[in-house]
């Protein structure tokens, strides 16, 4: 058994979620218009847009990963199914082997990042992309786009290798599709 489950996901995951995510943590600064817009105009247009990104990406706001996981739980036999934050749950799978499902409902399957080969699949009805060893040999990723700047990912670790890994991700996210929204 890994032990220390919750911690090695948890800093596996956030390792890898930077590194799906474009490390984009920190921001970037962007000037205001240039034309003639006051900033009471620039506050009334803020305050009524919604707060959530169109194209689909609302209905993947609402999704749980952590029960999408238990919904596959048998059919993947998954065990120690763990929340670890709002966006993300992690798994394990084998003795060796584990992943989180986290939702990106602000990020496109192009802003998926990472050093290994990058190579577009079809995950059922939705596009999808799989990178390996986006954050070490032994890692994998597996984003499906839910709409065009949505998406979800599979960050997958296997003790063995990186094809593991990804072979890992690509049963998850054939189990899960069905699940996400069209």
């Amino acid at each position: 058994m890994i032990k220390g489950l919750s911690a090695r996901i948890a800093l596996s995951l956030a390792v890898l979620g930077a590194v799906a995510a474009g490390c984009t943590t920190g921001g970037t600064a962007t000037p205001g218009p240039t034309t003639g817009t006051t900033s009471t105009e620039q506050t009334s247009k803020s305050t009524t847009s919604s707060s959530k990104p169109s194209d689909g990406g609302e209905s993947l706001a609402d999704l749980d990963p952590c029960a999408v996981l238990e919904s596959v739980k048998s059919q993947l036999d998954l065990s120690n199914i763990e929340k670890v934050d709002e966006k993300e749950c992690g798994a394990e799978v084998s003795t060796t082997a584990y992943f989180g499902l986290t939702k990106q409902p602000e990020l496109a399957i192009a802003d998926a990042v990472g050093d290994g080969k990058k190579t577009d699949v079809p995950i059922g009805s939705h596009k999808a992309k799989l990178v390996e060893a986006p954050a070490g040999k032994n890692s994998c990723l597996l984003t499906i786009e839910v709409a065009p700047t949505s998406r979800v990912d599979i960050i997958a670790v296997a003790n063995a290798s990186g094809a593991e890994a990804c072979e890992l991700a690509t049963r998850v996210a054939t189990a899960i599709e069905p699940k996400l929204p069209k």
